[in-house]
C-alpha cells in the first residue's frame, strides 16, 4: 500500500464531480496523509468518505474530441479531456503541460470555488512523493479545464492598509447591493459582478511585491474566516495555499496573485453579512501537534484541509491566528 495506490484506486474510478458538488475525497486523503504520514488513516478516511457520499462515477464512454479546448468549461466532458490530457502528459513533460494548461487558463483558477486550483495544488505535491501520481496530475489538469469559469481581473491598485476600506466601500454601494439582490446563486452573482463596470471600476488588487500582497491577503481573510466561519472564506485561504504551492508553474506569479485576489474580492463581495476589519482576541494556546491531531480525527474534509493549509501557511510567515483559523473549523460540528 502506498498514498500514489490509495489515491488512484479511488481517482481512476470517481469523477471530480459530486452531483452539483466537488468530489473532496482526493484532496482529503493527500492533505491527511501530509498531516499524518499514516496511509492506515488514510485508507480508513476514504473508505468512510466512499460509503457516505456519492460520487459520480466516471464514465467509460465518452465522445472523442480533436483538442482540448473543445472541452473547456463542460463538465460533461471530463473523460474526454482526460483521455486527451493521459495521452500527452509522461514524466519527461509533466511540469511543461501543468506550467501550459495554467499559463493558457490562468483566469480559471477561481473555478468550482478554487477546487480547481486546490486539487491541481495537492496532485503536484502528490507527485512529488509518489510518481504514480501523475494519473492524479492528469485528472486534476482535466478537472482544471473541464470546470473552467472564467473570472476577470482588476487593474486599480491600492495600498495594503487601504483594504479594509476599500471593501466596505464596495459592499455598501447601493447599486452593488441592488446587483446582487438581484441573483439567489453565488456563481449568478459573481458572473454579475465581473459584467458591471461600476464594480469593476472599484475593485482592486494590492500594491507591492509578492509577500506584500500575500500578507496582506491574508490580514484580510484571516479576521474575516474567524468572524464569519463562512465556506466561501474559508476556501480562499484554502486556495491561497494552492497559489502558493503552484508558484513556479505561473510564467508571471505576480499576475497570478493580482488574479487570485480579483476573485477573492469578487466572491466574498458575492456572500452577504461578511464583515471587513473585525478584532479577533479569542486566541488559541494548542500546539500545532494537538491542532494536528484534531483535525486528522475529524470527519469533516474541510476541517482535515483547511487545518493543513493553515499549517503550511503558518511554516511560510508564521502567523499565530492560523492556528484559531484551523480550530475554528475542526470545532464547527
Amino acid at each position: 500500500m502506498s498514498i500514489g495506490k490509495i489515491i488512484n484506486d479511488y481517482g481512476k474510478n470517481h469523477s471530480p464531480y459530486m452531483r452539483n458538488l466537488v468530489n473532496h475525497l482526493p484532496m482529503g486523503q493527500l492533505a491527511l496523509y501530509k498531516l499524518t504520514g499514516s496511509l492506515e488513516y488514510v485508507d480508513s478516511y476514504s473508505r468512510e468518505y466512499i460509503e457516505k457520499t456519492k460520487i459520480n462515477l466516471v464514465q467509460e464512454e465518452h465522445p472523442v474530441l480533436g483538442s482540448l479546448e473543445e472541452s473547456v468549461g463542460k463538465r460533461e466532458l471530463y473523460e474526454s479531456a482526460l483521455s486527451i490530457i493521459k495521452k500527452e502528459i509522461n514524466h519527461e513533460n509533466i511540469h511543461i503541460c501543468i506550467r501550459d494548461i495554467l499559463s493558457l487558463y490562468d483566469l480559471g483558477m477561481s473555478s468550482g470555488l478554487f477546487h480547481t486550483l486546490i486539487r491541481l495544488a495537492y496532485a503536484v505535491e502528490g507527485y512529488s512523493l509518489d510518481k504514480s501520481l501523475i494519473d492524479e496530475v492528469a485528472r486534476a489538469l482535466a478537472y482544471y479545464v473541464t470546470a473552467y469559469r472564467e473570472a476577470n481581473l482588476f487593474t486599480r491598485h491600492i495600498p495594503a492598509g487601504q483594504i479594509v476600506e476599500a471593501m466596505n466601500e464596495i459592499r455598501k454601494n447601493t447599486h452593488i447591493n441592488d446587483l446582487l439582490d438581484t441573483y439567489d446563486s453565488l456563481g449568478q452573482r459573481i458572473r454579475a459582478l465581473y459584467n458591471d463596470e461600476e464594480y469593476m471600476g472599484k475593485s482592486f488588487v494590492i500594491q507591492g511585491n509578492e509577500e506584500e500582497k500575500i500578507k496582506a491577503l491574508l490580514e484580510l481573510l484571516i479576521p474575516v474566516y474567524l468572524d464569519s466561519k463562512n465556506i466561501v472564506a474559508l476556501h480562499t485561504i484554502t486556495g491561497l495555499h494552492a497559489l502558493l504551492v503552484l508558484k513556479d508553474y505561473f510564467d508571471n506569479f505576480e499576475r497570478a496573485i493580482d488574479i487570485f485576489t480579483s476573485c477573492v474580492i469578487t466572491h466574498l463581495i458575492a456572500v452577504e453579512n461578511i464583515r471587513y476589519g473585525i478584532t479577533y482576541t479569542d486566541h488559541t494556546e494548542l500546539s500545532w501537534d494537538c491542532l494536528i491531531f484534531k483535525g486528522a480525527q475529524s470527519p469533516d474534509v474541510h476541517a482535515i484541509k483547511l487545518t493543513y493549509s493553515c499549517y503550511e501557511l503558518y511554516k511560510l510567515y508564521n502567523i499565530p491566528e492560523l492556528k484559531d483559523c484551523a480550530l475554528k473549523r475542526i470545532k464547527y460540528r
